[in-house]
């Protein structure tokens, strides 16, 4: 079996190889837009709005804060009780192990955080995996429902629009019934196994938890919109297509676990998608600037979460 196994593994220097080369064709992407697209912008017009970026940087923080929010939200769904002061702390310390090479580093950490408050291992792994999924897929149902079929079809993606509030509709009564089947699988698992560590699941704080994370991606979006306020005009009826554009790439960067943080894959699919709403090399200048902002706001949660 463990031969069996080994075969299906992929070998370290090969994800090192893959990952190297992604993360140079994105660069060479980016650094290619703002070489090409330099000249179509009139940077002497391009000055630094201070209370937009600001707003921003906040709306960077306040959405990661949330992110532990939902942390604690899920625990208390998985049957796990414990301070909301402790898994804030938990969920923002750990946040920053992801800067670490290797996706695995942030698990680690938050198994190694949650095993010192005491929590039992079992509900913390489901917890970690349940996190992970519903990021992504209140991620996607956000960028289907603010995704303008204007916007798609300059992208050239124009068959989605007939596509787009079916599938929105459809992952959404998923979204809504995912607590109740969860409750109805871990009843079934403690029936047959009754020796194993029971997972009660309550269905409330599941349905909060899915609520804040859709409220987290829009928060998301928001700032992104004012990054881009503070640099250039942009009006308010291009903020859902802000929204998609950043739910989409943050979505694309996760996925790509071999790749550190997504680094340069969010950058380059959030100028592809901002594109039709920016000149070229303005775009890729916002995805570099959204980067470094997040960083901020993961930085001040995360002395924030050193008071608490």
């Amino acid at each position: 079996m463990r031969r069996e196994a080994g075969l299906f593994r992929v070998p370290r220097w090969l994800r090192t190889t893959v990952a190297v080369l992604v993360i140079l064709l994105c660069f060479f992407y980016l650094a290619r837009t703002l070489w090409l697209g330099a000249r179509q912008v009139d940077w002497s017009e391009v000055t630094v709005r201070p209370g937009p970026l600001l707003l921003s940087t906040v709306l960077f923080a306040v959405a990661t804060l949330i992110g532990g929010l939902c942390w604690s939200l899920l625990l208390e769904g998985l049957g796990q009780r414990h301070p909301l002061r402790a898994n804030l702390k938990t969920h923002l310390r750990a946040n920053v192990a992801k800067y670490l090479p290797g996706y695995a580093w942030q698990i680690l950490g938050k198994a190694y955080l949650c095993r010192v408050q005491g929590l039992p291992m079992g509900p913390v792994a489901v917890g970690i995996g349940l996190e992970f999924g519903t990021v992504i897929l209140t991620g996607v149902w956000v960028a289907l429902v603010t995704a303008p079929s204007a916007w798609l079809e300059l992208l050239g993606v124009g068959q989605l629009v007939g596509w787009r509030w079916p599938l929105a509709a459809a992952l959404g009564a998923f979204l809504v019934g995912l607590p109740w089947c969860l409750r109805l699988v871990f009843e079934r698992i403690e029936m047959v196994r009754r020796r194993t560590e029971s997972i009660r699941v309550s269905v409330r704080p599941l349905w909060w938890m899915l609520l804040w994370m859709i409220l987290a991606w829009l928060l998301l979006g928001l700032a992104v919109y004012g990054l881009i306020a503070s640099l250039s005009t942009i009006h308010l009826g291009q903020w859902p297509a802000v929204t998609s554009g950043w739910a989409a790439s943050a979505i694309l960067s996760l996925v790509v676990v071999f790749v550190p943080m997504g680094i340069g894959v969010k950058e380059s699919a959030l100028t592809f998608f901002l594109s039709p709403l920016l000149p070229a090399a303005l775009a890729a200048v916002v995805a570099v600037l959204a980067r470094v902002l997040t960083i901020l706001g993961e930085a001040l949660c995360f002395v924030i979460a050193q008071r608490l």
